[in-house]
């Protein structure tokens, strides 16, 4: 939700999103094709000073952003970069574990950090994106480039109903959280398998309600993006 807010209130909101997304997706695919790890730090600073800078996201925030992904992002390196070899020649360092050896050698240690850096540089360029182009105005990009209606129904629809469920978890957990739902574990437990079931079902009601709205509004199966050439 902090990330669709600043994408309405960043200083590049003005900006032409087809600019903005085309710059985060020319910068993306040389992230992914580019074989030099200096170009991915220099696209990583790159994007973190126009996201901090130059759009005035605030730095906390975007840390924020980074470590989750970044989190899971070291996770999955150190699985590359550890190495299980019977032939201990081929590492640098290593430990005996049986007949196996354990260890890191010079191609996991090149691979892990040339996969570290573009994968961190493909990051930054998502989050220029989001960050500063809202979504309807990316759905209406995306309907420019001709991607199946479905797709962008679909994308709409998930887009809506996860600040409906980030919404409910919310209130639900805040009404435990005054009734001392989590004061200890066991009430802890039990109050979460209560917000699991009450959240199904307030979902469902979610659900309802907007199917009901869309009927009212003679809904026929398809969103109008607003903007669209043949609605205009």
């Amino acid at each position: 939700m902090i990330i669709d807010d600043y994408a309405y209130k960043n200083k590049l909101f003005k900006v032409n999103p087809n600019l903005k997304f085309s710059i985060g997706m020319l910068f993306l695919i040389i992230s992914l094709i580019s074989p030099y790890n200096i170009l991915s730090v220099l696209i990583i600073l790159g994007m973190s000073f126009t996201i901090v800078g130059i759009a005035k996201i605030e730095v906390k925030d975007y840390i924020h952003f980074i470590k989750i992904p970044f989190t899971f992002l070291v996770i999955s390196i150190i699985m590359i970069l550890i190495n299980f070899s019977g032939d201990k020649s081929v590492l640098l360092h290593y430990i005996k574990v049986g007949n196996l050896y354990i260890g890191v050698s010079q191609t996991s240690i090149d691979t892990s950090v040339h996969l570290f850096f573009r994968a961190l540089s493909c990051l930054t360029c998502i989050y220029f994106i989001m960050l500063t182009t809202p979504f309807n105005q990316l759905i209406f990009i995306f309907k420019k480039l001709h991607l199946p209606d479905v797709v962008l129904e679909i994308s709409m629809l998930m887009y809506r109903f996860i600040f409906i469920f980030m919404e409910e978890v919310a209130d639900i957990r805040t009404s435990q959280e005054l009734r001392f739902g989590y004061i200890n574990l066991k009430n802890g437990y039990r109050s979460f398998g209560l917000l699991v079931n009450m959240l199904f079902k307030r979902m469902m009601i979610r659900y309802d309600e907007m199917s009901i709205a869309l009927d009212m509004k003679l809904f026929d199966g398809t969103f109008h993006i607003v903007g669209d050439s043949k609605d205009v």
